[in-house]
């Protein structure tokens, strides 16, 4: 019975031996296994981090939040739609921000550009001053509180295009043209690029406005962006 005994601990010594050898293995390979898709995750989230969008922000008026219209009718929609077609996976994309208030001014758009810097767009466009005259708010003040934000806006590092706006005919050939020179003359002064009108094909046509005859209708938002795209395109990555 004793050596009956003594066998089965031996075999019993043995198959505890495989146990730990078995053991050993498989929790080596578990660690190995794991090691792989760690490794894999730090290279996605590199990979995500080098594609961050480049975001561009429109800092403007009710033209640009797209009053009467869709969210997805305004033309930043349709600019960054039209920016991110056709582009390949390993591009970098677009955001665009939508930074327009209804009613704003000059005034208005100098006291919001400091908190959208606090975290800086890669490009803006600022379309404002319509609205000051419109209110007959004097040139010069407009063109100080343009020149306001374009500045904070270059401190940061953050490139700009100004875009141009005109008035109706009513408002006097003095005012029309001191307001006109806004526009060039920061562009000039400022070294940034121009787009001359942002209303170009829409402003005054019945058929790109709504009833009210100021704000562009689908149609109108659609060649607004059009026009934005010509002139921006040139100034971005992928390009």
């Amino acid at each position: 019975m004793r050596g009956i005994n003594l066998n089965m601990v031996k075999i019993h010594k043995r198959a505890n031996l495989w146990q730990y050898v078995l053991l050993f293995i498989f929790i080596t390979g578990c660690t190995n296994v794991e090691e792989i898709p760690a490794s894999s995750s730090i290279l996605r989230t590199e990979e995500q981090s080098d594609k961050k969008p480049f975001r561009i922000l429109i800092l403007g008026d009710s033209l640009t939040e797209g009053y009467g219209v869709s969210p997805d009718q305004a033309y930043p929609s349709l600019l960054e739609a039209k920016l991110n077609k056709n582009l390949l996976p390993e591009q970098r994309h677009y955001q665009v921000i939508n930074g327009g208030v209804s009613g704003s001014t000059t005034s208005g758009g100098a006291s919001r550009i400091d908190w959208h810097l606090k975290s800086p767009p890669d490009y803006l466009i600022v379309a404002l001053g319509g609205n000051d005259g419109l209110r007959g708010i004097p040139p010069a003040e407009s063109k100080q509180n343009l020149k306001s934000i374009i500045e904070r806006a270059l401190q940061k590092r953050v490139p700009v295009m100004i875009a141009g706006m005109k008035l109706p005919p009513n408002y006097g050939p003095t005012h029309l043209r001191d307001f006109k020179k806004i526009f060039p003359e920061l562009s000039n002064e400022l070294k940034i690029p121009l787009l001359p009108f942002l209303l170009e094909g829409v402003g005054g046509k019945p058929g790109m406005n709504l009833p009210d005859r100021i704000h562009p209708n689908p149609a109108g938002q659609r060649l607004i962006c059009e026009t934005v795209y010509t002139h921006l395109i040139g100034h971005l990555p992928n390009n």
